[in-house]
């Protein structure tokens, strides 16, 4: 499957299933050394070196051996997936050879003992419309038993988080094709229901970089979310403009569910600086071997918003969208109402490799809020049970959070 799935991708980006390599071997042996070494001295979640230049070793001879550009990067790939570490990936040509979670998945499943359960699924996305639904259980996957697929994934291993890594990996789905995925509803034993997954490679249109409107009966309450554009520089204008016009507003919801890919520190620090009306420290960050150190922001802006904010998150609140919520609970008391979010580990660093080209990613500092914790261990304020929600159909997050501000 994740040979498919990588060779579609491959194809895509130009580079030809069967194309000859145009390096040689001590060639893919230099970047394969410098992604090695890279990962070696600078991932900062690396549990043990020697575990790592085991787990490699057996990449390194595929990758010397490599005739294809595919082959190649799929040993590259493959080390990396050693370290089952989400905010790890390689990209091909501006490309990630898999669908990486959570931006390419649109279902969020964990595992409880021996059952695979979906936790979310993204609203109005293609599982959503297939009818997956939170609180089912994943019995198959193309007809597979669910538990084989994984086990596959990981080699047999027992860890639980690397068996949840390798389920949400294996939900994502193909980049560009159909899956079906054989679920039971909650507790019943009657026979598996096949679902058909139809994904796309076409990428959705960027559209509005946000969405702002005042909403509550009195329509005192400022809406904002922002559609994963946080590596988009352009999304703080627009951030001001709806500020201003929203001025006058009693309290502030700041929906960050659609956040799930990448950003920018410099955005983020933007829209922070919109909140606090001093200098504030919002986020320590933590290197190996390094002495820990502490970001401030600074306002911007002719004005700070200083009503009660409700910051919405879920799974698909990602990487600087778990920066800035967490950076809101800090600087500016912002109560963070949803679900768990993503749980991207620390703050990334790239290296680009010196003869392809090709970028590997990776977490270099720790992440942590001003009071000390890790950022990925972080929980809503108010949690919402999205299996069984409370509130009626339609939005459980949001009902919650206009709830908390109307109480």
């Amino acid at each position: 499957m994740i040979l498919r799935l990588a060779a579609t991708l491959l194809l895509s980006c130009g580079l030809a299933f069967g194309e000859p390599v145009s390096f040689t071997a001590p060639q893919r042996a230099q970047d394969f050394d410098a992604m090695a070494r890279a990962v070696e001295k600078d991932y900062v979640y690396l549990a043990s070196r020697d575990g790592w230049r085991r787990s490699r070793e057996a990449w390194r001879k595929k990758a010397l051996a490599a005739t294809t550009p595919l082959a190649f990067a799929l040993a590259l790939e493959g080390a990396l997936r050693e370290l089952r570490d989400d905010h790890v990936f390689l990209r091909v040509q501006g490309f990630t050879l898999e669908r990486r979670v959570p931006a390419g998945t649109d279902v969020w499943a964990s595992w409880t003992g021996s059952r695979a359960t979906i936790d979310a699924v993204r609203p109005s996305s293609v599982a959503d419309v297939a009818g997956l639904h939170p609180g089912q259980q994943i019995v198959s996957v193309q007809g597979v038993p669910v538990e084989r697929v994984v086990r596959e994934l990981v080699g047999g291993s027992a860890n639980p988080a690397a068996r949840d890594w390798a389920l949400r990996h294996v939900m994502a789905g193909p980049r560009d094709g159909s899956y079906f995925v054989g679920v039971r509803e909650e507790g019943s034993d009657a026979r598996p229901r096949q679902y058909e997954v139809v994904r796309t490679a076409v990428p959705e249109g960027n559209g509005t970089p946000l969405l702002a409107r005042k909403i509550g009966e009195a329509r005192d309450i400022a809406y904002i979310r922002l559609r994963n554009n946080l590596g988009d520089e352009g999304v703080v204008m627009h951030f001001d403009a709806a500020l201003q016009q929203m001025r006058e507003t009693r309290a502030m919801i700041l929906d960050l569910r659609s956040t799930e890919s990448g950003g920018s520190e410099a955005v983020v620090r933007a829209i922070l600086g919109r909140f606090v009306e001093k200098e504030s420290p919002w986020q320590v960050r933590e290197g190996r071997g390094k002495a820990r150190t502490t970001d401030v922001v600074a306002p911007r802006g002719p004005f700070a918003f200083r009503g009660p904010l409700v910051v919405l998150v879920d799974r698909w609140t990602a990487a600087e969208g778990e920066a800035l919520a967490a950076g809101l609970d800090a600087v500016a008391n912002a109560t963070l109402v949803g679900t768990s979010m993503a749980g991207l580990r620390g703050v990334r660093r790239e290296v680009t490799l010196p003869q392809t080209g090709w970028v590997v990613a990776f977490p270099a500092e720790r992440a942590l809020h001003v009071n000390g914790k890790s950022r990925e261990s972080l929980r809503p304020d108010v949690e919402v049970d999205l299996v069984h929600p409370s509130g009626g159909p339609g939005d459980p997050i949001l009902y919650q959070g206009l709830k908390h501000l109307t109480k």
